[in-house]
C-alpha cells in the first residue's frame, strides 16, 4: 500500500471508529529535567520565563493515606492550582510524617512498627526514597518530631521515645530509647525543646548533644488534647475539645496565656499557625469549618474571624510554609481543600477545586521546597508523517520552529504505521507513542526527552497489539497502558485489548505478572487515569461505553470494576484536575444527529466506578461530532473541539459548590479552524493550542492556533481569546501535549 493509501486508510479509521486520536488531550503537563540553566530554546517573542531551566520556591504538601502510600502534591505557582504529584510506597498504615532539615521527610508507619525516610530532589521534583524502612520496636508509632540532629518517635504501645540520630544525607542511625508517660504525640518547639502530648497535659524535653531527652515540669491541660502547633517565637497553641490554650516556654516549663472558647456546635480535629493566624479545623452539624484567630505576642482573638464552611469531615490541617493557605484533608470524601488565610480586611477564601487523594488521607504536612522549572515544549502527533513535532514554547505561548522525530524507525509492522497518540512519562525524561497499525500489529516506540530544545533522542520499539491507540502512565512511573482498537482490514470484528507494561528506568516491557492483555470492548480508543494512580479509564468507541478499571498498586494489573453508558461513539476522555470527575467527548459520527454531546461522570473515590453526574449528565455542543478536550488547572473552563472546525468552551463560576452546574450554553471562540481536533493547555496555563487536523484529500495542511487564554470572568466572549499565531504542521496533527514547568 503506497503512503497516501495508507493515510487515506487511517483518516478513514478516525471518522468511522475514532482511530487516530490520542488518550487525555490536553490533559498531560510534564516537563524535560534535563535543560540547564545556560540552555534556552528558539521561539518567536519575548525571553520566555520558561526560557531556560532555573529554580523556584512552592509549597509541597504531603499526605499518609490508608493504602499505604504519601501522596506528592505540589502548588503550581503559576496557575495557583494545588496538582497531584504522585505517590511514594510506605510502610503499614502511615499515621504521622515529620521533616527535617527542610528537604527530609521521615514516615511513622504504625501498622508494621517502621519509619520511612525520604529525600526531595530539586533536580527532578521528586521525593524518592534514601532506603529501607527503620525498624522503631513495636507497633503502635503515633508520632515524629526532629529537633536538631535528632527525629524522636513516640511509640503509645510501650511509652517509650525512640531516637534516632540524622545522617548528613538524611538517613536515620538508631541511637536509644527512653521511657516516657503516656504520650499520644509530639512536636519540636525552639531551643531544643520537644514537647510531648499526653491525654490532658504537656510534657517538656530538652534535648541534649546526644539526643537524650531532660523532662521538664509538665502542664495540666483542661479537658483532652486533640493537637497543638507553635509560632515562630516558640509560643505554643493547644487545642482541646472546647478551647484553644495558648503559651509561652518558661524555664523548664510553660507559662500559661489565654483560654479561648471555641463556638458551640464546633467539634475541632487539627491546628495550625499560619503567619498571624491561629486555624483551627473542625465539624460542624453542616459539614467542615475552619475558624481563625488573630495573634498578636501569643495573645489571640477573643473570638474568630471569617469562617468557612466545606462538606465532609475534617482530618487534619496544615499551613502552608509562608503562611498564606492552609490545607485540609477530608477522609469522608478523600480529598483535600486549600483555603487562603484572611489578612487585613480580606477575609478566607476557597483557593482551588477539592483535590481527590488517595484512600482515608491522614493529617497533612507541608513545607517549602525548590523545583526545577523547564523550559516549555509542545509535542506534536503527526500520524500522517509518522513523526512527533517538539515545538519550543515562549511564555506567552508562542511556538518555535520544532525539530522532527520519526517514529517506527525500529517498529515492527512499518509498512502501515503512523502515531496515534502519545505521553510523557511522570519524571519528564520519557515520551511513548501508540504507533498504530492499520490492519495489524502495532507498537509502542520509547523517546528519550533531550536538552536543549526539548528534541526527542533515538527510538526505540517493542510489539503492541493489533491497531493501539489510546496510551497512559501511572502517576509514578511505574506502569504504562496501551489500548489496541483492533481496526482490522477496514472494520473487522476482533475484540479490543488493553497492555500493560512495567517501567524499568523508563523502557517499558510486558507484564508478567497477572496479565500481559486483557481483552475486552468494541474498538477501545482512548485512556485516562485518575490523578491517584487508583483507575484507568477506556472510551469503548463502538459500544458507547466507558470502561473503569481497578490497578493494583503492586503489580499494575487490571480489574474491570465496571462500565458507563455515553453518548453515541466516545472519543476523548479527560479527567477533571480535581479527580473527581470525569469527561467524555461523544462524537456521534455524524449520522442523524443534529447536536454532539460531553457526557459528565463522577468518580466514586472507593472503586473507580462512574455514576452520572448530579444534576447535568451531559453537554450539548453548537456543532457536530466532538473530539477534543482540554479542562483549565482551576477546573473552571472546559474546552470542546468539533471535527466540523467549531471550538467551544463551558465554563463554571464555582468549582468547589455541590450545586455547580457548567454553562448549559458554550460560548463559541471564533477561528480559522476546518477540522479541529486535539486540544491542550499550555504548561504555565496561558494559552490553549487547537489542531486543525488534515482534511482529505490533502494530507499535508494541517496546522496549530495558539490563542491567548484571558482571565476567567462571567462576562468572556469568544473574541476575548486572542490568536497568538498559526503554524502549518503540513501532516495530518491529532494529538498535542504541553511539557513544561513542573515535571
Amino acid at each position: 500500500m503506497n503512503k497516501a493509501k495508507r493515510i487515506v486508510g487511517a483518516v478513514v479509521a478516525c471518522t468511522i471508529l475514532g482511530g487516530c486520536q490520542g488518550g487525555g488531550s490536553g490533559s498531560s503537563i510534564s516537563a524535560n529535567p534535563q535543560q540547564t540553566a545556560s540552555q534556552t530554546p528558539g521561539g518567536s517573542g519575548s525571553q520566555s520565563v520558561f526560557g531556560q531551566s532555573t529554580s523556584a520556591q512552592t509549597t509541597l504538601l504531603l499526605i499518609p493515606s490508608g493504602t499505604q502510600s504519601l501522596g506528592v502534591y505540589l502548588r503550581n505557582p503559576w496557575t495557583g492550582a494545588l496538582v497531584n504529584h504522585g505517590y511514594v510506597r510506605t510502610g503499614q498504615t502511615p499515621s504521622a510524617i515529620a521533616v527535617g532539615d527542610g528537604r527530609y521527610v521521615y514516615v511513622a508507619n504504625s501498622g508494621s512498627g517502621t519509619i520511612s525516610a525520604y529525600g526531595w530532589q530539586s533536580a527532578t521534583n521528586k521525593l524518592v526514597s534514601l532506603g529501607p524502612d527503620i525498624t522503631s520496636g513495636s507497633g503502635g508509632l503515633s508520632a515524629l518530631a526532629v529537633v536538631g540532629d535528632f527525629l524522636y518517635a513516640i511509640n503509645t504501645s510501650n511509652s517509650t521515645i525512640a531516637i534516632f540520630t540524622l545522617g548528613a544525607n538524611g538517613q536515620l542511625t538508631a541511637s536509644s530509647a527512653q521511657s516516657t508517660p503516656s504520650l499520644t504525640s509530639a512536636l519540636s518547639g525552639t531551643n531544643s525543646t520537644l514537647y510531648g502530648l499526653a491525654a490532658n497535659s504537656i510534657v517538656p524535653y530538652t534535648a541534649g548533644a546526644d539526643g537524650t531527652l531532660t523532662q521538664g515540669t509538665a502542664t495540666t491541660v483542661s479537658n483532652t488534647i486533640v493537637g497543638a502547633s507553635t509560632d515562630a517565637a516558640g509560643n505554643l497553641y493547644a487545642l482541646t475539645a472546647a478551647a484553644v490554650h495558648s503559651y509561652t516556654p518558661s524555664g523548664n516549663g510553660l507559662t500559661p496565656l489565654q483560654r479561648v472558647a471555641l463556638p458551640n456546635g464546633f467539634t475541632p480535629t487539627g491546628i495550625t499557625v499560619a503567619a498571624d493566624t491561629v486555624a483551627v479545623v473542625g465539624n460542624t452539624a453542616s459539614g467542615t469549618e475552619v475558624v481563625y484567630y488573630p495573634i498578636a505576642g501569643g495573645q489571640m482573638a477573643s473570638s474568630p474571624t471569617d469562617p468557612v464552611t466545606g462538606t465532609g469531615t475534617a482530618a487534619g490541617i496544615s499551613a502552608s510554609p509562608n503562611g498564606h493557605y492552609v490545607f485540609v484533608t477530608n477522609p469522608t470524601r478523600d480529598d483535600v481543600f486549600a483555603y487562603t488565610t484572611p489578612t487585613g480586611s480580606s477575609g478566607s477564601s476557597v483557593l482551588s477545586s477539592a483535590l481527590r487523594t488517595r484512600m482515608s488521607p491522614r493529617a497533612p504536612v507541608s513545607l517549602a521546597v525548590h523545583i526545577t522549572l523547564q523550559a516549555q515544549t509542545l509535542y506534536v502527533v503527526d500520524q500522517s508523517s509518522t513523526a512527533i513535532a517538539a515545538y519550543p514554547a515562549n511564555s506567552n505561548g508562542a511556538l518555535g520552529t520544532p525539530t522532527i522525530s520519526t517514529t517506527c524507525n525500529s517498529c515492527s509492522n512499518p509498512a502501515d504505521m503512523g502515531p496515534s497518540a502519545a505521553a510523557i512519562g511522570p519524571s519528564g525524561q520519557h515520551l511513548y507513542a501508540s504507533d498504530w497499525a492499520e490492519a495489524g500489529q502495532g507498537d509502542v516506540t520509547t523517546f528519550g526527552m533531550l536538552a536543549p530544545n526539548g528534541a526527542l533522542g533515538t527510538p526505540s520499539s517493542i510489539p503492541a497489539g493489533l491497531s493501539p491507540m489510546g496510551i497512559a502512565l501511572d502517576p509514578s512511573d511505574r506502569f504504562l497502558y496501551v489500548a489496541n482498537s483492533c481496526y482490522l482490514n477496514g472494520g473487522g470484528n476482533c475484540a479490543g485489548t488493553i497492555d500493560g507494561y512495567d517501567l524499568n528506568q523508563g523502557m517499558p516491557s510486558a507484564f508478567t505478572t497477572g496479565f500481559s492483555t486483557n481483552t475486552y470492548g468494541a474498538y477501545p480508543m482512548l485512556l485516562a487515569l485518575d490523578p491517584t494512580g487508583r483507575f484507568l479509564y477506556s472510551s469503548e468507541f463502538a459500544g458507547s461505553l466507558v470502561d473503569a478499571f481497578a490497578i493494583n498498586p503492586a503489580n499494575g494489573t487490571l480489574t474491570l470494576a465496571g462500565s458507563a453508558s455515553t453518548g453515541t461513539n466516545p472519543w476523548t476522555i479527560v479527567v477533571g484536575p480535581a479527580g473527581r470527575h470525569l469527561y467524555v467527548s461523544d462524537n456521534g459520527n455524524g449520522g442523524s444527529q443534529t447536536t454532539g454531546t460531553v457526557s459528565l461522570f463522577t468518580i466514586n473515590a472507593a472503586n473507580g466506578t462512574l455514576t452520572t453526574n448530579a444534576g447535568q449528565s451531559s453537554l450539548g455542543t453548537t456543532a457536530l461530532k466532538p473530539l477534543g478536550l482540554a479542562i483549565g488547572p482551576m477546573g473552571r473552563r472546559l474546552y470542546v473541539a468539533m471535527q466540523n472546525g467549531a471550538l467551544d468552551v463551558f465554563t463554571r463560576t464555582q468549582p468547589l459548590s455541590a450545586g455547580s452546574l457548567w454553562s448549559w450554553t458554550p460560548t463559541v471562540i471564533p477561528g480559522n479552524f476546518t477540522n479541529a481536533y486535539g486540544l491542550a493547555i499550555s504548561a504555565n496555563g496561558k494559552a490553549l493550542y487547537v489542531l486543525d487536523n488534515c482534511t482529505g484529500p490533502n494530507y499535508n495542511n494541517g496546522s496549530i492556533q495558539a490563542l491567548a487564554i484571558p482571565a476567567f470572568s462571567s462576562s468572556l466572549t469568544g473574541t476575548s481569546y486572542t490568536l497568538i499565531g498559526q503554524y502549518q504542521t503540513q501532516s495530518c496533527s491529532v494529538q498535542a501535549i504541553p511539557a513544561g514547568g513542573l515535571n
